[in-house]
């Protein structure tokens, strides 16, 4: 899995960065980027598109929280923060802002590399299981739509709800719509001519 992801790092200490730099480099990945914690971090990610995002950073203050939820935002990469501070509200407030691994105590060489893999791999299942909640919420709301427009057909041509249906579904096929399509064109329609 390392070999070529291009990393970011965001290091406190600047002798910090170039030290994990070299071991990252060393063990297959590829720096793209360095920079502080008081730099913006979204314009630095889109600067040079990294994979993965590390931070080492002395505690997830409310200020490093902001810029990782503006990366999230506009950029969203898997991050792992290594960090002084682990209380249940840190964690919490750091995973909210886009923190995909955090990790307690300082960065070391020894575990950059698996805390990339937890970062990688948790920011995959988290996309996974969103664009999973958005498919579901997408198919509810067009369910909704073809039950309200089923309604309208029942209404106007005086039939019922399965014959509606097939109704709809017949319509949709010879238009090459999606069903939920041509529900929102039935529903618009009804509202137009009221």
């Amino acid at each position: 899995m390392a070999k070529g992801l291009k990393v970011m790092l965001v290091a406190a200490r600047h002798e910090d960065g170039a030290d994990f730099e070299v071991f990252l480099t060393a063990t297959g990945y590829r720096v793209v980027g360095r920079c502080g914690e008081a730099d913006d971090l979204a314009a630095r990610a889109g600067a040079c598109r990294p994979d993965v995002v590390v931070i080492d950073a002395p505690a997830p203050d409310a200020r490093l929280l902001t810029k990782i939820e503006s990366l999230r935002r506009v950029r969203p990469r898997p991050i792992a923060l290594f960090c002084d501070g682990g209380s249940s509200e840190e964690i919490a407030a750091a995973v909210g802002s886009g923190v995909s691994a955090l990790i307690p105590g300082r960065a070391s060489r020894e575990r950059l590399a698996s805390a990339i893999d937890v970062a990688m791999a948790q920011f995959g299942e988290t996309s996974r299981l969103l664009q999973e909640r958005d498919r579901a919420a997408t198919a509810l709301a067009e369910r909704k739509l073809i039950e309200r427009a089923k309604g309208i057909i029942m209404k106007q041509r005086g039939l019922d709800e399965d014959a509606a249906y097939k109704f709809m579904r017949q319509a949709a096929m010879n238009k090459n719509l999606r069903l939920g399509q041509l529900a929102a064109s039935i529903i618009e329609a009804e509202e137009l001519l009221g």
